[in-house]
């Protein structure tokens, strides 16, 4: 393998939840007096929460808010729906064990709170992994290193030997900004002008590009 430690993000790398994340920030929006499509509110929210709030502020300049207090209301949401709407992506399983077969460990950074270990455990993930982060932790959000530097200064890994796995640019510029690797699942082509020297559209693509033994 080319790295030995791979931090994880959780929402739209390893699980698909933008569907329920979308049905939360359109109920938010709401609340506060903003109208949305779905479509329109999945492509924004593809790229980040805070850009969709700032895009649905900008458009509706009588709604005097703060992008954080319209992704309060969203939180008021996102906890609404239950587990059946957090789904592990094909071929999953198969990538985290793939790490651990060849000696390797897993680490999960995310912003999402217990539902995302809950989902893991429901479905017999959570034993693939060496250690969590999640929004109970209170550090600061991604792009800040302050999780991924814990984790290291833990564990006492090497951080030319880690990579930090993800689908935005916030997490992969959380991985620089604590001085690793980064790896970019893109298959929407969000970010083409994103720099990174690994990037895929699958987790089995993932798997051929960092994980596959280099002597063959």
């Amino acid at each position: 393998m080319k790295f030995t430690h791979f931090f994880w993000d959780f929402d739209g790398t390893l699980y698909d939840t933008y569907g329920r994340i979308t049905r939360a920030l359109v109920k938010g929006l709401y609340d506060v007096g903003i109208e949305t499509d779905f479509d329109t509110a999945f492509l924004r929210v593809k790229r980040s929460l805070r850009e969709a709030a700032e895009m649905y502020l900008k458009e509706n300049p009588a709604i005097h808010m703060t992008p954080e207090e319209v992704i309060g209301y969203y939180r008021c949401h996102s906890e609404e729906e239950d587990l059946s709407t957090i789904q592990p992506y094909p071929g999953c399983e198969e990538a985290l064990k793939a790490v651990v077969e060849k000696g390797g460990k897993n680490y999960l950074y995310t912003h999402r709170g217990q539902s995302g270990i809950d989902a893991l455990k429901r479905d017999g993930l959570d034993r693939y992994f060496t250690d969590f982060v999640t929004s109970q932790r209170g550090f600061p959000a991604k792009p800040a290193p302050d999780a991924l530097n814990f984790l290291c200064e833990k564990h006492g890994l090497d951080k030319t030997l880690c990579v930090m796995v993800g689908d935005r640019d916030i997490d992969l510029d959380a991985g620089k900004n604590a001085g690793m690797q980064g790896a970019l699942c893109d298959p929407d082509h969000q970010y083409d002008a994103y720099e990174t020297l690994y990037r895929f559209d699958t987790l089995a693509e993932l798997r051929k590009i960092l994980m596959e033994d280099e002597t063959k």
